[in-house]
Parts: structure tokens; C-alpha cells; sequence
């Protein structure tokens, strides 16, 4: 059991979940508010043993450093690597700190916005399309960025509609492959063989930029569901002067840099972070009070 754990700031938790908190502590704190910089974070971790924090929240080594009773974070939203992270994984480690983390929590809105906006653009439901004739997706083409846990959803999703499926990734994955009935192809084999493209890299990955949507060209649609930027605004921009490309984004994928293209009639926006539903809290409370009992004992 910890002396002491903190909420730092608002996390993908429901209120029982805060409540069940309290069995694996003698103290719990909850801020419902962001912090405002390194010195109000510090401040509010003070002596706890245990702290959860969201996927905005910077803790640096020299919060780390300062924190001396800190034993565990709790990262409530995913992982994606040491050079992705907001809190200093390496000063986790020099000070014999462990963490956690959430996975595929929010995978299923993610598949679900993929799907649907791709059947509105094919059928021009809301008189958005890039072809001039209404499709169902077997006619499409489908390429896929990114076949982790989420990508590969995504593929198995549209090959229920029939749709070809292509993916690019770091590695190749044969059975992957073998199982969902897909293949494989470099980067810009891909660009030039689809219609449509899902981006669920990494956090911060850009593989769309430079020279990429030239290949791509047009009559072609981008969705993108990935975390931080995952593209070259100026190029992105440039593509979409062509109204026959579609851009297709949620909050948690768009950065400020380009707030000025969120009204453009072929840009998509969802306001909503598109992972976020009732369920995906459900799951993530469930994996973040797992974590908290496994670091507690």
C-alpha cells in the first residue's frame, strides 16, 4: 500500500475508479484542473509515493530528482517509447522509479471513426466525396501506416467490406499478413497503389511530408488518428489546395500549426478526441487499477 497518491491533473478515470484508488492508499489527492508548469506539477506531487498523470503531462528529471518518496508513475493513456513520452523515462530508471501504462483503451472509437468516415466520403452521404460516382468500399483501396495493435484493427475492419489492404510499417510482418490477408509495400509503392490512407504510427512519426503527397496525388483520402504530427503542415496544405483530396483528423491528431485549415470544405475535423467514448474510460480505469495493485504490492 502507498502512504500517498496523487491525481496531478484530470486522467482517464471514472469516479468509482477514484474510489477504488483510496483501497490501495492511505492518502488520496485529486487536482481536476491542468497544471500550469513544472513548479505547480512539483508542487502537487510533493510526497506522494504514487502519482497518475495524463498523456499532456510533463514530468521532467528534475521533477523526478526533487520528488524523493516518489516510487511509481502511472501513465493513463499509451506508451509509445522513451523518445515519446512526456515524463523522463531514463530518470525513472537511474532513480529506481516504475511506471505503467495503458493500451488499446481507445482502439475501438478509433476503428469506428476510420470506417465511418471513409463510407460517408465513398458514398457521399453529406455531399463530400472525391470521385464523382457514389462507391462501397470493395472498390477501394486501402493503405494502412502503422500495423501495431490498432492498425491491424483497422485492416481487419475494412476487409469485412472487402476492401484490398496494403501496409507499410518498420518491419514486415508475415504472419500478420498471412492472418488478415494483407500485403505488404514500401512507402511510396503504397501512396501510389491506394485510394485511402490510415495513419496510426507512433507519437510525433512524419511519414507524410516532402515529396510524399506528390506521390500520393489526387482524389485521395487521409485519415489520421495518430498522436502529435505526423506530417508536414506545408506540404499537407498544398495537397489540400486540390478539393478532390480529403483530410480526415481528430483533436488529439491536429496541432495548432494547423488550426487554419480545420474549416477548408475537405478537411474532416472532429472535435473529439475519437478514441474517447463511455467505454474506453471503462477499460482504461480497469487497466489503471490493475497497474496501481500490481505497483503496490
Amino acid at each position: 500500500m502507498f502512504k500517498k497518491i496523487v491525481i496531478v491533473e484530470p486522467v482517464l478515470i471514472t469516479e468509482e475508479g477514484k474510489e477504488k484508488l483510496k483501497e490501495f492508499c492511505e492518502e488520496l489527492v485529486i487536482f481536476d484542473t491542468d497544471t500550469t508548469g513544472e513548479s505547480e506539477t512539483l508542487k502537487r506531487i510533493g510526497d506522494a509515493e504514487c502519482v497518475l498523470v495524463s498523456y499532456k503531462t510533463q514530468i521532467s528529471a528534475t521533477v523526478i530528482e526533487s520528488c524523493k518518496r516518489l516510487k511509481h508513475i502511472a501513465l493513463c493513456c499509451s506508451y509509445y517509447g522513451k523518445a515519446f513520452a512526456k515524463v523522463n523515462i531514463d530518470a525513472l530508471e537511474k532513480n529506481n522509479i516504475t511506471f505503467s501504462y495503458l493500451h488499446g483503451h481507445g482502439d475501438n472509437g478509433v476503428v469506428e471513426f476510420t470506417v465511418f468516415e471513409t463510407i460517408n466520403l465513398a458514398h457521399g452521404f453529406y455531399g463530400k466525396s472525391c470521385w464523382n460516382k457514389p462507391h462501397d468500399l470493395s472498390k477501394l483501396k486501402i493503405g494502412i501506416l502503422g500495423l501495431g495493435a490498432l492498425g491491424s484493427k483497422i485492416a481487419n475492419a475494412f476487409k469485412t467490406f472487402d476492401c484490398e489492404v496494403f501496409y507499410y510499417s518498420r518491419t514486415q510482418k508475415p504472419e500478420l499478413e498471412k492472418s488478415l490477408n494483407i500485403n505488404y509495400l514500401e512507402l511510396d509503392e503504397l501512396l501510389k497503389t491506394v485510394d485511402v490512407v490510415s495513419i496510426n504510427l507512433n507519437r510525433d512519426v512524419c511519414l507524410i511530408g516532402g515529396d510524399k503527397l506528390e506521390i500520393f496525388g489526387n482524389g485521395k483520402i487521409i485519415i489520421n488518428t495518430a498522436i502529435g504530427k505526423c506530417y508536414e503542415a506545408q506540404s499537407l496544405k498544398k495537397w489540400l489546395e486540390n478539393k478532390t483530396n480529403f483530410y480526415v483528423c481528430d483533436k488529439a491528431s491536429t496541432g495548432s500549426d494547423l488550426n487554419d485549415i480545420l474549416n477548408y470544405e475537405n478537411v474532416i475535423y472532429s472535435s473529439n478526441i475519437v478514441g474517447d467514448t463511455e467505454e474506453c474510460l471503462i477499460r482504461a480505469t480497469e487497466q489503471i487499477l490493475l497497474n496501481i495493485k500490481k505497483a503496490a504490492n
